[in-house]
């Protein structure tokens, strides 16, 4: 049951990405994709195991895995898996971060180190 729970979800996720961005990706995308979306349900779902729950569980047990959790883990799961990679494209298509890197010149280098050597001297 824990292996169905943690890795299921993330299949979800891939399967509605894929849907959304209307594109084929290659085996490692998908791969990555998965790994990360797996880290990130994952992580959702222990913070609000964490939250919720009265005897603040830090790790995970057979006894915690009972069929009433694993039901409401998964349905719960489930909802974040759907949600998670619609919120991600929101995000991707409004964000942009654009780095540029500029390269000196070893000429400019030398005319600035000589415009700023006349400088100090003309102090």
């Amino acid at each position: 049951m824990f292996s169905i729970c943690m890795l299921m979800p993330a299949s979800i996720s891939i399967f509605v990405d894929r849907k959304i961005n209307n594109k084929e990706k290659n085996t490692s995308d998908l791969i990555l994709n998965y790994l990360l979306y797996t880290f990130l349900i994952t992580t959702i779902m222990n913070s609000i195991i964490f939250l919720i729950s009265s005897d603040k569980m830090l790790y995970y047990s057979e006894y915690t895995f009972t069929y009433d959790f694993c039901i409401k883990y998964m349905w719960l799961s489930i909802i974040i898996s759907i949600i998670l990679p619609c919120l991600l494209k929101v995000i991707t298509s409004n964000i942009s971060i654009d780095l540029e890197i500029r390269k000196k010149k070893r000429n400019e280098k030398k005319k600035s180190s000589k415009k700023s050597s006349k400088n100090t001297k003309d102090k």
